[in-house]
């Protein structure tokens, strides 16, 4: 049986920070196999989290180029948080 686990909300914060940071050296897939050992299901999520802010991210700047928008802002993010 997978261990239950106390999410405050401070301590969301900081998993998001941590993970960012991660991924912004480009360090997200270490941060992931390392979540895993702790936790394989909650590793499972941010997986799945991890993809869904890419294609989301890589959707939105295409939208934007396909009607003539500036997308420098998302191609900072993209770049910033290493998103191919």
């Amino acid at each position: 049986m997978p261990k239950k686990i106390k999410i405050t909300e401070a301590g969301i914060s900081d998993f998001f920070k941590s993970f960012f940071r991660a991924k912004a050296d480009g360090k997200e897939k270490a941060w992931i196999n390392n979540l895993e050992k702790k936790s394989p299901e909650l590793a499972d999520i941010w997986k799945d989290y991890d993809d869904v802010v890419a294609q989301n991210t890589k959707r939105h700047i295409e939208l934007m180029k396909s009607i003539g928008a500036d997308t420098s802002h998302w191609d900072a993010f993209a770049k910033k948080y290493n998103i191919k």
